[in-house]
């Protein structure tokens, strides 16, 4: 009933099926370099976990607390750096940044892969918005 979720680090939380997408495309242009393929906005692990509590209907049912990263130290002992943001400049440059927001892409993969899972309830709509 209580989830523990790291504030204190940023990432750009990526779903597989868009990084693919996106790859197609990639390859189809012929276009050569390195590239970042990244979900569009940012947040902390603990903005993921309140997106997903919040998408599943959950909000009255999970208590999610926010921690530093020191609270996980001694099972997750690896050093992480503060942020692991990333951005899609050169699909920019080339035109082809298929990526979509992070909270419209974990929406889209809850809805294909464990929608008998979510609560339905009209407040709860994927908010589409860039973080």
């Amino acid at each position: 009933k209580t989830l523990h979720a790291v504030d204190d680090k940023l990432g750009t939380p990526t779903y597989t099926h868009d990084f693919a997408m996106n790859l197609f495309k990639l390859l189809a242009v012929e276009a050569y370099g390195t590239y970042h393929m990244v979900c569009e906005g940012s947040g902390s692990r603990y903005d993921v976990a309140k997106e997903l509590v919040r998408l599943c209907g959950l909000e009255d049912e999970i208590e999610l607390v926010a921690v530093d990263s020191d609270f996980f130290k001694d099972v997750y002992f690896a050093p992480r750096p503060r942020s692991e943001m990333m951005i899609n400049a050169n699909l920019e440059k080339e035109g082809i940044n298929l990526m979509r927001n992070w909270k419209v892409a974990l929406s889209d993969y809850l809805e294909k892969e464990y929608s008998h899972l979510i609560r339905r309830d009209d407040s709860v709509k994927s908010t589409g918005t860039n973080s």
